[in-house]
C-alpha cells in the first residue's frame, strides 16, 4: 500500500501557538521551516510533528486550538464549499464527503442514533503510530464547525457533548477533557464526537463575501481520486476500516467499487495479488497494531477482533508472516517499547 499523504496545508497556523521557545526546534526541523512547500506530504510527517509539538511544548492543548482555528479557506474549494454552507450538518457531510482529497487512508463518518450526531475520524494505516494529536486537530477543526453554529452562545449545548479517543489517557500527555470543556472516553476503537443531533440544522453565520462552491467539481474530483488509487490500495483501505466492525466480504467491497466480484478477482490477477492476499496482509499489519495499541488483550482476543474464528488459525497465519508466533512478536515488541 502507498504512503498515506495530507495536504501539506494541514501545517498552516500551527506556529501561532508556538511562541515558547522549546517548540523552537519543531519548527526548525519539520515543513513548517520551509518557505515553498509541497502542495502534499506524508502523513505519518504531519503525525510526527503534531506528537512533537505536544512533547516538547508540553501542551497538550496546542494541536486542539490549532484545529479549532484553522482557517478553512486553506483547503481550497473544499473549504470554500464547508464555509459556503448554511447549516452545520451541511458543512460536516461537506468535510466528510470530500476528507479524501485532504488525506489519503482516513476513516471519517457523519453518524447519527436517536438524538445524538457523531463525526468519527481515524486513519487506516496501522503502521501510524501514535497518533493522539493529530485527533485532537481533526476534531479541533470539526468543533470549530459546530461552535459557529452555535454562534458562541454555547450555554446548554456543549455540556451535552461527549469525546472518545483511541489513546489511553495517560498516553495523551494532559488532561483532555479540561482541554475540549467536555467528558471524554479513551481506548476507544475510533476517535469521535458526539453531540446533539439538533445542532445540525443550526444555520452558519452568513458571511460578507461568501466563497462560491463548484460541490461538482469537488464529486469529479473524488472520482477522479478513486480511479488513479491502485484497486489493491483501495481494497487495503476498505479491509482496515471494517476489520473490526463488520464481516470481510468480497462481494461487499466489489459492489462498493463498482464492480461484480469476478471483475475484482481479475482486475487483482492483473496486479499479481488476490482478495485473500490483501486480506492476510491487512490482517498482519493490524495484528501488529494491535499488540501495539492493546497490550491487555489476549492473543485470541485479538485473533477475534481481526476475524479469526480459531486463534491457531490466526497464529499459523502469522507465523507464516513473521516467521515467529504472535506471542513472541508482541514479547519482543514490549521489549523494544522499553
Amino acid at each position: 500500500m502507498a504512503p498515506a499523504t495530507v495536504r501539506a496545508a494541514a501545517m498552516n497556523g500551527w506556529e501561532s501557538f508556538l511562541e515558547d521557545r522549546a517548540a523552537a526546534p519543531v519548527l526548525g526541523d519539520g515543513p513548517l521551516a520551509d518557505e515553498l512547500q509541497p502542495e502534499s506530504m506524508p502523513l505519518a510527517e504531519f503525525v510526527r510533528f503534531s506528537e512533537a509539538v505536544v512533547a516538547r511544548t508540553r501542551d497538550v492543548a496546542i494541536p486542539w486550538l490549532a484545529g479549532g482555528n484553522y482557517d478553512l479557506a486553506a483547503l481550497g474549494p473544499l473549504g470554500d464549499a464547508i464555509n459556503s454552507a448554511g447549516r452545520v450538518g451541511s458543512a460536516l457531510r461537506r468535510l466528510v464527503d470530500y476528507f479524501s482529497l485532504l488525506q489519503d487512508c482516513t476513516d471519517i463518518r457523519l453518524g447519527l442514533e436517536d438524538d445524538m450526531a457523531s463525526v468519527s475520524y481515524r486513519i487506516l494505516d496501522p503502521d501510524i503510530w501514535p497518533r493522539h494529536h493529530d485527533a485532537m486537530f481533526t476534531l479541533g477543526i470539526v468543533s470549530q464547525i459546530l461552535k459557529r453554529g452555535l454562534h458562541g452562545h454555547l450555554g446548554g449545548h456543549w455540556d451535552k457533548i461527549e469525546f472518545a479517543f483511541e489513546a489511553e489517557s495517560h498516553e495523551m500527555r494532559g488532561d483532555i477533557g479540561k482541554v475540549v470543556c467536555a467528558p471524554c472516553t479513551f481506548g476507544a476503537d475510533t476517535n469521535q464526537i458526539r453531540f446533539p443531533a439538533a445542532l445540525l440544522d443550526l444555520a452558519l453565520p452568513a458571511q460578507a463575501n461568501p466563497p462560491v462552491a463548484d460541490v461538482r467539481q469537488l464529486t469529479r474530483s473524488i472520482v477522479a481520486k478513486r480511479r488513479e488509487t491502485p484497486l489493491v490500495d483501495r481494497l487495503s483501505q476498505m479491509v482496515l476500516r471494517d476489520l473490526n466492525s463488520c464481516a470481510i466480504e468480497q462481494e461487499r467491497f466489489a459492489r462498493e467499487m463498482g464492480m461484480s466480484s469476478r471483475t475484482l478477482r481479475r482486475k487483482l490477477t492483473e496486479q499479481g495479488s488476490s482478495f485473500q492476499q490483501v486480506l492476510d496482509e491487512c490482517r498482519m499489519r493490524q495484528a501488529v497494531f494491535e499488540f501495539r495499541v492493546r497490550p491487555d488483550l489476549s492473543i485470541a482476543q485479538i485473533a477475534l477482533r481481526l476475524g479469526y474464528a480459531e486463534h491457531s488459525n490466526f497464529t499459523r497465519a502469522f507465523h507464516r508472516w513473521s516467521g515467529i508466533s504472535p506471542q513472541a512478536f508482541r514479547t519482543n515488541l514490549a521489549g523494544t517499547a522499553h
